[in-house]
């Protein structure tokens, strides 16, 4: 059987605040054909107030991801407007709509952010527990959409076969009205000093993100830096334990957690700063990093999970080992002691997004992926 008409697809998603995944059900709402796409979520989440506020079509279907209700709003609503394909975002988006879809025989697809084993190690249990559900509720699945290889490759080994899964890159574009705005309103928030070299980190402040690794880089780095800032946008379960280190360390005045931004006063802090410094553990392909790219950011990362397929090492970007502080420090005053190379580094990292990390690729790929996943479950009828 082939569909030559898009399908009609509910993207599922309960998480409750914003993340990576955030930004692409966002870039995918906004572009794909009108009608063909509406998103189920729980009420006050991150996503919901996002699409809502861009006025595209959201329902509501429960207040948290263990609400009663919700599996029955979701059935109900999947049979009301008639979606045909469900794409569930993470693991306990996955869990509810793997039984929605098997009571209305709709299709499933799985985007897989980061792969669970990945993202909390082997030895964790919660690494573990996540896997295991992730395999154990592919009912009605049709495909697995993954943003990395080094995920794509590990759904291979659990199995999966290689035809139903699709590698589809975290894209990003950035509005050319967005580039009018003035980046030193952010230093001025900051309250910065004037000759301040600022490193920028974005992201939820959780272990994996490696933010206790780049608080140590800050210490060795600042006799060679002293005019060094460091600004970790984000919030999460961590920041207590990395408010303590920052105290212990003595940098108080250096290393700032201000909290969770929206995305545009993020893009203007990423405007606004020197550096980009992702210093994570593991990752799919952050989004805060392709963003950092498009506009010219120099950029510091680990060489872990999908960051080497998204920038090479000494061309759009400096690449070191996740949890080493002494490689980081060092990242950091080789930028900061040849600013001609750093600027080279984002330029190249600018042009490189662009012609390889384009949005409208990517909603392309995701819509010929929904009718393929389609396809494919309506063969087995």
């Amino acid at each position: 059987m082939t569909i030559s008409q898009p399908v009609k697809t509910l993207i599922v998603d309960f998480s409750k605040q914003y993340g990576g995944s955030t930004s692409r059900v966002l870039a995918l709402m906004k572009h794909l054909p009108a009608g063909t796409v509406a998103l189920a979520s729980l009420e006050a989440s991150a996503v919901t107030q996002h699409v809502s506020h861009l006025n595209l079509p959201v329902h509501v279907v429960g207040h948290s991801k263990i609400d009663p209700g919700l599996l029955t709003n979701l059935i109900r609503l999947i049979r009301d407007e008639n979606f045909q394909v469900l794409d569930s975002q993470n693991i306990q988006s996955k869990f509810w709509a793997s039984l929605a879809a098997r009571l209305t025989r709709s299709t499933l697809v799985s985007t897989i952010h980061s792969w669970y084993e990945n993202e909390h190690g082997r030895k964790s249990l919660k690494g573990k527990v996540y896997t295991w559900l992730e395999l154990a509720t592919n009912h009605n699945l049709g495909c697995y959409i993954t943003v990395s290889e080094k995920d794509r490759q590990s759904l291979l080994k659990s199995g999966f076969p290689k035809e139903r899964i699709e590698l589809i890159y975290n894209a990003v574009t950035i509005e050319p009205d967005f580039i009018k705005q003035n980046p030193d309103t952010i230093r001025s928030t900051w309250r910065l000093p004037q000759n301040a070299l600022v490193c920028l980190a974005v992201g939820r402040l959780v272990p994996v993100k490696g933010y206790d690794v780049l608080i140590e880089a800050v210490k060795l780095a600042l006799p060679q830096i002293p005019g060094l800032h460091c600004i970790i946008l984000g919030e999460g379960e961590s920041r207590e334990s990395l408010a303590k280190q920052i105290k212990e360390c003595g940098l108080e005045s250096r290393i700032r957690l201000v909290g969770y931004y929206g995305r545009n006063d993020t893009l203007m802090s990423l405007r606004a700063c020197d550096f980009f410094v992702m210093p994570s553990r593991y990752e799919g392909t952050p989004i805060a990093l392709l963003e950092a790219a498009a506009l010219g950011c120099p950029i510091i990362a680990s060489h872990s999970g999908g960051i080497p397929e998204l920038v090479t090492h000494e061309e759009q970007a400096l690449l070191v080992p996740a949890e080493d502080p002494d490689a980081l420090a060092q990242a950091l005053i080789r930028l900061s002691q040849n600013r001609k190379f750093a600027s080279l580094l984002g330029m190249n990292a600018k042009t490189h997004v662009e012609a390889n990390f384009n949005l409208d690729k990517q909603v392309r790929l995701t819509e010929q992926t929904y009718q393929k996943a389609r396809e494919i479950y309506t063969s087995t009828l």
